[in-house]
This record gives C-alpha cells, structure tokens and sequence, in this order.
C-alpha cells in the first residue's frame, strides 16, 4: 500500500536524476500545482508531471479512476498531454501496489526515456583522468591486491602511445572493461614483443605481468593468464622467453592456459572470446574463466 503522492514524489525523485543529466526540467506553475516539492497538477481525477528540453516534452499521466499510469512524449517543446503519444502505462493502484512496484515503474519510464530524451554527451578525452590504480606498497603490504586497472595502468606507463585508447575506453563503457582493452591492445602488444622486441624491452614487459599477477585479484589474474598470455598460442619459442621471467607460481598456469588455447582444441574457447555476451557489470564475485578452463580452482587464485 502507498499513498499517490509518496508514489509520484518516488517517480519524481527517480526522473529527476534523468532530467538533470539530459537537459531536461520540470515545468512548475504555482497556480496549478500541488506544491513546490512535488511539481505535480491536478485536474479531477488526473495527475500530469511534466518535462521539457531540447528533446521534447515528457509527460507523466495518472489516472486516479482507472488506476493507470503513462508516459507520454511529444518531439515538441511544452507539449500538452493531447498533443503526445503514449509511450508506456502501467497500472498502479495505491491500495495493493507498494514501494518496490513504484520503483519497477519509475526504472521503466527512465529506460523508456533514454531512447527517446537522451542527449548525446560530448565526449572530450583530453578531460578523461585514469582512475587511480593500486600502488606496490600496498599490495605487497597485503593493504590492497592489484585491479585490472592497475595492469592497465601499468601497461600505458610502458606504452605511452596507448594511453588514449584507454581513456576512450574508459568513455565508451562509462567504466573500465579490461577484457576489450587487453584483447585489443595488450595482448598484440606481447606478440610484438616476443616478435622483434629486444631482451631488455622483454623483460620490462613480462615482469610487469608477472608483478601484477603475483598480488592481484581473480579478475586481473584471468585477464593475463587467459586473455593475454594465451595470445601466445603454445609456441616454444615465446614461451621460453616468457619463462625467463614468470615466477614459479605463474608457470603452471601460463603453460596449461596455452595448451589449452592451442590448434584446434582452443577454437572453442578463441571463439568465446571473440564473441561474448553483452557487457553486463558482475552481480558477485565468481572464480573466473581461468578456473573453469582449469576445471575447478587453482590454489592462490582465490584471493579477493
């Protein structure tokens, strides 16, 4: 059960932060509405709260008698509800419907909205700042374990070249996807440099791998072994380069990660990778692709 104007005062609250990063506004008439908090007009039995930018108007329409709920939109400024088109309803009754259900159907308007009232941002990279990245002292300290933006990070300190490309993708996903960056970039980059790059850029290169791996999490541990490391596709003469630099405690992995990967037997997993599902932020914390190629955990892989 909830009162209508705790109901509206929730969708209000709810489109407001829709509003204010698309340009858009409440339209307010002290003649007609409820209250200065709540920019809500009555008219009998119906409820209007409106909203106007450079889009176009966005109405919200409740009907008190059928116990139904609409956004309404119109490409046109100050619009009046007959002049738009119903773009969702919902039914809403105060007597049987709670918090939770206002909160379903606010999340719905604002998604509803994003196709229709969203103004395209410019994105300037040059004002892009790298999020900060978890320091030596506090990972060997056991205060912090290395991030997958710290192996990026650390990546773009080598190579200065590709530090925009992480910022874009810092734009582009409005957060860090590490897999993208290190599929498109790091690993390349490790071919390159087992390629024609000479020892002392090798080393510099791997032992910065084998540093991040030794202290970090599951994620950035995934991110090397599986889709970095395995770029190497089991070739001897990489890995013994490689091998010059990975602990004792990274071998294992590498070496097994990359049988795995090699001829045939790793177009499956090649082909996973290349294809993934759409990004979706992890609900929880998981063991990671590492471990499932593995079959099951690895001892040291579990440290969050």
């Amino acid at each position: 059960m909830i009162e209508i104007n705790e109901a509206l005062g929730q969708i209000h609250k709810t489109l407001g932060e829709f509003c204010n990063l698309n340009d858009m506004q409440f339209r307010f008439d002290k003649q007609t509405m409820l209250s200065s908090a709540l920019p809500v007009e009555q008219k009998e039995n119906i409820y209007y709260m409106y909203m106007d930018g450079e889009a176009g108007t966005a109405i919200i329409e409740y009907d008190s008698g059928e116990n139904k709920i609409k956004l309404l939109g119109s490409s046109d400024k100050n619009a009046a509800p007959e002049d738009c088109k119903q773009l969702s309803m919902w039914l809403l009754e105060p007597s049987v419907h709670d918090e939770k259900d206002v909160r379903s159907i606010a999340n719905d308007f604002v998604e509803t909205m994003e196709s229709t009232f969203a103004t395209a941002k410019t994105k300037d990279i040059s004002q892009v700042k790298l999020p900060k990245a978890v320091s030596k002292n506090q990972a060997k300290s056991g205060v912090a374990s290395y991030d997958a933006q710290t192996l990026c990070n650390r990546f773009v300190m080598l190579y200065p070249e590709y530090k925009d490309a992480l910022k874009q993708n810092l734009l582009d996903y409005d957060e860090l996807l590490a897999v993208d960056f290190a599929e498109k970039y790091i690993a390349p980059k490790m071919v390159e440099v087992l390629d024609g790059g000479d020892t002392k850029e090798q080393k510099k290169f791997f032992m910065m791998l084998n540093d991040v791996y030794e202290d970090g999490l599951n994620e950035v541990q995934d991110l090397i072994a599986v889709v970095i490391m395995s770029r190497m596709d089991n070739k001897p003469a990489y890995l013994e380069i490689a091998d010059q630099y990975m602990s004792d405690y990274m071998k294992p992995t590498i070496h097994h990660i990359n049988k795995l990967m090699e001829g045939s037997a790793g177009e499956k997993y090649r082909a996973k990778m290349k294809n993934p599902p759409a990004y979706k932020p992890p609900k929880k914390k998981s063991h990671g692709l590492m471990a499932k190629l593995m079959g099951g955990d690895q001892q040291g892989l579990n440290r969050q």
